[in-house]
């Protein structure tokens, strides 16, 4: 992926007033021979974090379902700076969902930065996404789905892996052609139940951003429509199932 800062900037500024920036534009910088030569191995779960985490994850663990929900918080600047956008609850800042393959969980999930510097979809293993090393907790909750609904939503990630959905960077939620993690989460339950399970969305109303060149006493956009993270879990189709902190 050959990133362009400068655009990006321009683009997530006319969106969010550059909130959403830091984290893209970090990606870019960090998207070197070292990054590229990693391209998309996962980490493993340092020895040195506390045993006390790694034993908490082993338990949430024996709690996964098909079609389960991860969420998990990061202990970065720009992580805190994503969990702003969730309204009711600002506890988690990315998201993917979970399915048994070849008798191990795996996450597909979707973002970009210096962990998945070209920005396309991904399927990690759980002990990876939730990787205490670089994380300060983890969510666990179950959507109500029937067994044919679970196999369509399962289908719908291995698609959007196989054919490398990227990252959303303008946060769209009208395209199709590229999708932020809460987004594909959104969309893919909504076509897997036939529009039987519809989360909530959040806005941003009669936005006034501080930019140069641009005049805060008037409205940017009136209304600017998408899905946070706690849009994903706190809705009636969704019950939790733990919540751990590192």
């Amino acid at each position: 992926m050959s990133c362009q800062p400068s655009s990006i900037l321009h683009r997530l500024v006319y969106i969010f007033a550059g909130c959403f920036l830091v984290a893209c534009i970090d990606g870019c910088k960090q998207n070197n021979a070292a990054a590229a030569a990693a391209d998309k191995k996962p980490s493993p779960v340092a020895d040195s974090v506390n045993p006390k985490a790694l034993l908490e994850i082993s338990q949430a663990k024996k709690l996964l379902k098909d079609a389960a929900l991860v969420t998990r918080s990061d202990n970065d600047f720009e992580s805190l700076t994503l969990q702003n956008f969730s309204k009711r609850e600002q506890s988690y800042s990315h998201s993917g969902v979970a399915f048994l393959e070849d008798g191990q969980y795996v996450v597909y999930h979707s973002m970009t930065g210096h962990e998945n510097p070209d920005g396309l979809c991904r399927r990690d293993p759980f002990d990876s996404f939730v990787n205490p090393a670089g994380k300060t907790g983890l969510g666990i909750f179950q959507y109500q789905l029937s067994d044919p609904e679970k196999e369509r939503l399962h289908h719908i990630m291995k698609t959007n892996y196989s054919t490398k959905l990227p990252f959303d960077l303008v946060f769209n939620l009208k395209t199709n052609d590229s999708m932020y993690c809460s987004e594909m989460i959104f969309k893919g339950l909504k076509a897997a139940t036939n529009g039987r399970v519809v989360l909530p969305s959040s806005y941003i109303k009669n936005f006034k951003p501080k930019i140069m060149g641009y005049k805060a006493s008037s409205t940017f956009f009136k209304q600017f429509e998408y899905i946070g993270i706690d849009d994903l879990y706190l809705n009636p189709f969704c019950k939790e199932v733990i919540r751990v902190k590192y």
